[in-house]
């Protein structure tokens, strides 16, 4: 599975959408938002997903990493470390592995994209990744419509008669 990581507080900073729930509901919010779309788009890209967001004031040691909604949450801290580091950290680490090639880093910041991806790390921007996750959305929407429509069809009762009693049946109700 391809592992997904996140520069939280910048993605949120730069969707349009995202920006507008922090200026009305504030910080946690606008964190509770993008973790939540994050979710659904896991399920339909198949992507492992870490979200790093600064927490300077939180140590690693006392606040470690949480899954929320399937989603990895990171609070970087501890000796200065920045989003920025722990994401170059955690991309460095996969580097070692050798599965640099599997992780994808999405942040607007174009030094994070320049400095992992001189990793072998693959990057999307903030605005790009926002633009698949909504366009994830639109395709779960659709299908669960059409299996919907589908179930809604084959409840009917001709749909489940062989056509040849379906043809007597029809001659029977027009009077022949």
């Amino acid at each position: 599975m391809r592992q997904l990581i996140v520069d939280g507080y910048n993605t949120i900073h730069a969707w349009p959408s995202l920006r507008a729930v922090l200026r009305q509901g504030g910080l946690e919010e606008a964190r509770g938002g993008l973790i939540s779309r994050l979710s659904a788009y896991a399920a339909v890209r198949n992507f492992d997903i870490t979200v790093v967001f600064d927490g300077r004031r939180r140590s690693p040691a006392t606040q470690p990493a949480e899954v929320v909604d399937g989603i990895t949450v990171i609070f970087s801290g501890g000796a200065g470390e920045s989003a920025d580091h722990c994401i170059e950290r955690l991309c460095a680490e996969a580097a070692r592995r050798g599965e640099a090639a599997s992780v994808l880093v999405a942040t607007a910041d174009r030094l994070q994209r320049d400095m992992v991806g001189a990793m072998g790390v693959g990057t999307i921007s903030a605005a790009d990744l926002e633009a698949d996750v909504d366009a994830a959305v639109v395709e779960v929407s659709t299908a669960a419509r059409r299996l919907s429509e589908a179930d809604r069809f084959r409840g009917r009762m001709e749909n489940r008669i062989d056509a040849k009693a379906r043809a007597r049946l029809e001659r029977l109700r027009r009077g022949g």
